[in-house]
Formats: C-alpha cells, structure tokens, sequence
C-alpha cells in the first residue's frame, strides 16, 4: 500500500468531519463542555478516531494497479458494502468515547443514526449508486455543515441526514438517519452517591468496603 492516502480516504475523512458537525448531541455536548475545557479537542480527537480505523482496516487495490497517477493508494471499490467498520462496531466505538470523555449518555438514537450515516457514506463514496460525484456527495454535507453552524440547533427529535444531499427514510440496514437540525436527550452520566460514614456503639468510624457497580 503506498503511504500517500487514499482520495477516497481524504473524502471519507471531510465527509465524517460533516457528519460530525451535523450531530446535534455532540454539538450540544462541546458546547455545553460536557468534556471539560477541552471538548472541542476531543471532538477532533474523535473524528481522527473513526477516521484512523476505517483507513487503517480498509482493503486497497494490489500495486501497480491499485495506485493512482499521484501515487496514492486506490481503496477497492468491492469493498463498498462491505465497509471496514459495521454499524455495530461504529456504534459501540461511539458510546465508549461519549461516555468516556463527555460523560454522557444518549437516549435519542442519535448514536445509531450516525453510525448509519457513517456506512452509507462509506458505501456512496465507493459506489456511488445514484451516478453522483464522490466530490459532490461530499460538498453536499459540508454544506449542510455550514448552515447548521450559522443556525445552530433547535430542541426536537427525529429525521435524518443522508450523503447524496436528498432526503432519505432509512438506509440498508433499516436505521433511521438524524435531522441536521434538531438537538437530543443528552444525559451527563450520574454523579456517584457519597456513602455517610458508620459509627459502632464506641464512636469509633468503621472502614467500609466500596461497593461494586
């Protein structure tokens, strides 16, 4: 595989940085500070994530044919539905890094839309199914992008955002996809509960145990 990265790749990685941006709830999430001071970091940092285990998973074409004129290594069009990461494994990679750097729990859905969103454009960068430019499909999200950064989100639920800039019920897996513009139930995780000290009938303070989740 050349080191020079994949079109495909830099495409998938604009169109996941979109997609990002079009999440209400990690919107709301680095917004609100739900990481700390640095959130915004840990959204780049999560965007690099997904990015990282689709490129460093996905299946190139063999050399000399699989790289392009510039000597970037060309991603094997077959594989389009069959991307380097699933709807599960996306979705389970989501809700660790939600809960584990932004302490929250989401009970929109909203992490299942993404992962779905995340596929399909996997498959729409390979396959194009609607005939529509790569480059298009993705200036179509950053686009989205833009305008929900003008306009920020508003409190709702439901709806989706699809790849090729037209409106979508649900994709091949049956997963509903998110509306650009509506925000979610974000729950910050549940603070731990201080255990009152126990006293024996001498006054002395016993030591107790920590309790196992």
């Amino acid at each position: 595989m050349s080191t020079t990265t994949s079109p495909t790749i830099v495409l998938f990685a604009r169109g996941t940085l979109a997609l990002l941006d079009l999440w209400p709830a990690l919107t709301i999430a680095v917004t609100e500070q739900w990481g700390g001071p640095d959130s915004s970091e840990k959204k780049t940092w999560l965007a690099s994530t997904l990015i990282d285990e689709f490129e460093s998973r996905a299946t190139y074409l063999p050399s000399p044919a699989g790289t392009s004129s510039t000597g970037a290594a060309i991603v094997d069009p077959a594989t389009a539905n069959d991307p380097p990461l699933d709807h599960d494994d996306i979705a389970d990679l989501l809700t660790q890094i939600l809960s584990d750097e932004f302490d929250a729990n989401l009970e929109d859905g909203s992490i299942d839309s993404v992962a779905s969103d995340l596929v399909r454009l996997w498959r729409d960068l390979l396959a194009s199914p609607t005939g529509a430019d790569p480059e298009t499909l993705v200036r179509a999200l950053e686009g989205k992008a833009d305008e929900v950064r003008k306009t920020g989100v508003k409190a709702s639920s439901g709806g989706d955002a699809d790849t090729d800039g037209e409106d979508a019920d649900s994709d091949d897996d049956g997963e509903e996809g998110m509306d650009v513009d509506e925000a979610p139930a974000l729950v910050p995780a549940q603070p731990k509960e201080k255990e009152e000290p126990v006293v024996d009938e001498d006054g002395f303070t016993l030591v107790q145990k920590p309790k196992r989740r």
